[in-house]
């Protein structure tokens, strides 16, 4: 008896390690579960607390309340779990409200609150940004001029892989970067500025 075997020579395809938080499951008025909490620069820390959508009957988002103006000050809310190299993250936004600054953002390879890339919009400035910031210190390395209305939901993505970082804005492509700063892996979660009081709703993470 002769037995064939036949091998494929089609290369396997990658796992994809994904995950969506719309907080739905967490309760109204605490803390999403999942999560840690920080701040890079000053100020009191970020007051990160599930609510209602503002002008909604229903549907939960992650909301970071604290209108701290100190300009230097940088509230993330970081996924406990996971870390990633080359990720594709995506986020919906709202910016509410923010005499020094209306910026959200999405963080990626994120080491600790002093160390870690960010992409954000900013609807006080009307412009999209890619930053790395090292021992807390936060240095742009490309920005664009887009409208980023306020009191408006917006998409942001973000498309890491090796050094290079594309950024997608309300669907159109935005950034392409390149960085050689972290090339390990790290945490992913999201980021704002100052006084920035903003809605997130549906936190995607898509592993590679």
């Amino acid at each position: 008896m002769f037995v064939l075997l036949v091998y494929s020579t089609l290369p396997l395809a990658a796992a994809t390690d994904s995950t969506k938080r719309d907080f739905e499951a967490d309760a109204v008025g605490q803390p999403p579960a999942g999560f840690e909490f920080a701040r890079t620069g000053g100020g009191a820390e970020g007051t990160w607390v599930v609510r209602t959508e503002k002008g909604a009957d229903k549907n939960h988002v992650l909301v970071q309340e604290s209108a701290d103006t100190t300009d230097y000050r940088f509230p993330v809310a970081v996924l406990k779990e996971g870390v990633y190299t080359d990720v594709t993250l995506s986020v919906r936004a709202r910016p509410l409200s923010g005499e020094v600054d209306q910026g959200f953002g999405l963080v990626w390879r994120y080491k600790d609150a002093n160390n870690y890339y960010i992409t954000r919009c900013n609807a006080d400035e009307d412009n999209c940004t890619i930053y790395h910031t090292v021992e807390g210190k936060r240095r742009a390395f490309l920005n664009q001029s887009v409208k980023v209305a306020k009191n408006t939901w917006h998409t942001l993505k973000v498309e890491a892989t090796g050094d290079h970082f594309v950024v997608w804005y309300d669907g159109n492509k935005v950034l392409d970067a390149k960085d050689e700063t972290f090339k390990d892996a790290g945490k992913v979660g999201l980021w704002t500025k100052a006084d920035s009081v903003i809605e997130f709703d549906d936190f995607t993470v898509a592993g590679r």
